[in-house]
């Protein structure tokens, strides 16, 4: 389906990418430590406390806990249903805790009301959940499940020039020192990697959706266009297709998977289509082998593995029980020259890793 007009869901700034949770407190200082976030925001949000609340189209009343990390490279929202109707509890509930959407938008309300009269209503986009706050913001959820493999866009319209969000009702501080070392370095979340059952169908909704963007490809294919590729520790043939598409700071990395026996099969036939791991860890040779035992004793392997050439090395680690229902995707460049290599431009190379 193509849009009437020229607009789409203009993309400021990758904020906050948001994972639902069972239990803030027992994974708080886990993300810290993983992300060397010190300080967390937290909020308790109560509907009946707002101005205007609805889900799936209805008035209804609901309250979570949202908690904030940032850095300077990127964002990390946990939040825990605790009663009514929302769509976290509805993803608890029928998807387990995981990454639930991405918040990379604030527009005017002039603005947003333009989008749902034109894009949004000729995707068939409706509201999943909305939240007003007097003198603060609108907040939308967008539900773009169906078009863009599970995934939630959060917008928020302002309603002031200086608006910075509700004040924290708690702040939490880590001493990152006591929490232990690092695993490894993190910088900017790089892409969000998503199992589609069409990878094909989920890039074109989001071209629709945020515009053109920048788009590479990779045909992956074990003994063909990638060596050593392992799952689980043992070896074994891997056949999957990655479109890589970036909107200025938000980027994604869609997956169709052409054989069984690799994490994306597996991820599709527990939990379908969805946003299946993070890239925030561009690392070298030395700085993973200092990462490695330390993942390792914290019950974080790799389960996935593979080498293009003597470019670069990847691995996945698994973070699903660290990370609720995250795997984590580490790139290891092999050579200085890797990117001049792999990749056809600078421009290229800039959507994998962001500069």
């Amino acid at each position: 389906m193509a849009p009437s007009s020229n607009q789409s869901i203009p993309v400021d700034q990758w904020r906050t990418t948001t994972v639902v949770v069972r239990d803030y407190k027992a994974v708080l200082a886990n993300f810290a430590r993983f992300f060397g976030i010190s300080s967390w925001d937290v909020r308790n949000v109560d509907t009946s406390d707002c101005d205007g609340y609805t889900y799936e189209g209805k008035a209804a009343s609901a309250q979570w806990v949202s908690v904030v990390g940032k850095t300077d490279k990127l964002g990390i929202e946990l939040v825990q249903p605790i009663s009514g109707d929302s769509a976290y509890q509805t993803f608890l509930d029928t998807t387990g805790e995981g990454m639930f959407g991405v918040y990379a938008t604030q527009c005017s309300d002039a603005e947003f009301t333009g989008l749902q009269s034109g894009l949004l209503k000729d995707e068939g986009v409706s509201l999943l959940q909305s939240l007003s706050v007097a003198g603060q913001a609108d907040v939308y959820w967008l539900d773009t499940r169906d078009l863009i493999a599970n995934i939630v866009v959060k917008v928020v319209c302002p309603q002031s020039a200086d608006f910075q969000g509700r004040v924290a009702d708690e702040v939490v501080e880590f001493d990152l020192a006591t929490l232990g070392p690092q695993f490894m370095p993190t910088g900017a979340m790089l892409h969000i990697g998503v199992v589609c059952a069409d990878r094909d169908k989920v890039k074109s909704a989001l071209q629709r959706l945020f515009g053109g963007g920048r788009w590479i490809e990779f045909n992956i294919e074990s003994g063909v266009s990638m060596d050593n590729t392992t799952y689980y520790g043992e070896s074994c043939y891997h056949a999957y297709d990655n479109h890589v598409g970036r909107f200025d700071s938000l980027c994604f990395e869609l997956i169709t998977s052409r054989s069984s026996h690799n994490v994306y099969d597996e991820f599709f036939n527990e939990r379908g289509e969805g946003m299946h791991h993070t890239f925030p860890c561009l690392v070298s040779e030395a700085e993973f082998a200092v990462a490695q035992p330390l993942l390792e004793a914290a019950d974080m392997p790799i389960i996935q593995g593979g080498d293009i050439g003597d470019l670069m090395t990847y691995y996945y680690i698994d973070s699903r029980r660290y990370l609720p229902g995250i795997t984590t995707e580490v790139v290891i460049p092999l050579r200085d020259d890797w990117k001049n290599l792999m990749f056809d431009s600078p421009e290229d190379a800039a959507i994998l890793t962001g500069e």
